[in-house]
């Protein structure tokens, strides 16, 4: 940083041109980071479909997943396939209510219950948050190391991108 005398300031060499490079870099840059994080959407996805273990109203046909993921250039989620597996939401969330033989009852009536008690989620802050069987813990256990990860595959891709463009390295 150099100190300008004009205007009392702070100046930042290189900042100019590093904005400007930021704002043209190139599809092959928008590919690396989708794959960045499609690869951490990936390993979610995998740990939170090994937690539901060997449930047998949980266990799938090869390579069918109750969970799903997507990895846009905006960001990447994982989500419940609630269309193809209709007890999705119960596997994740648990149940209050059976619906078994007609009428829906209170599980509390039954000798063994058909789902696990329900967790609602508690807050729309994932690392904070405590409901959920499959994807909110995974999630919750796992975020320290997904943010490490998240970082420092950018700073790598960021730093590639600043150096082809040529902007001054200090």
């Amino acid at each position: 940083m150099a100190v300008t005398t004009k205007t009392g300031g702070l100046r930042v060499d290189g900042l100019t041109e590093a904005v400007k490079a930021l704002q043209k870099l190139g599809p092959e840059y928008r590919k690396e980071a989708v794959s960045v994080i499609r690869d951490i959407s990936k390993d979610i996805q995998k740990r939170s479909q090994n937690r539901i273990g060997n449930h047998p109203n949980y266990r799938l046909k090869k390579n069918k997943s109750m969970i799903g993921r997507s990895a846009t250039g905006k960001g990447g989620g994982v989500k419940l396939r609630a269309s193809k597996f209709p007890w999705a939401y119960a596997g994740e969330y648990g149940e209050v209510v059976a619906h078994v033989f007609g009428r829906p009852r209170g599980q509390d009536s039954f000798r063994r219950r058909t789902s696990a008690p329900y967790k609602p989620p508690t807050t729309t802050d994932m690392s904070k948050n405590r409901g959920g069987y499959m994807i909110q813990p995974t999630i919750r256990k796992r975020f320290p190391h997904i943010m490490r990860e998240f970082d420092t595959e950018f700073i790598k891709l960021i730093d590639k991108a600043m150096r082809q463009a040529g902007v001054p390295r200090g």
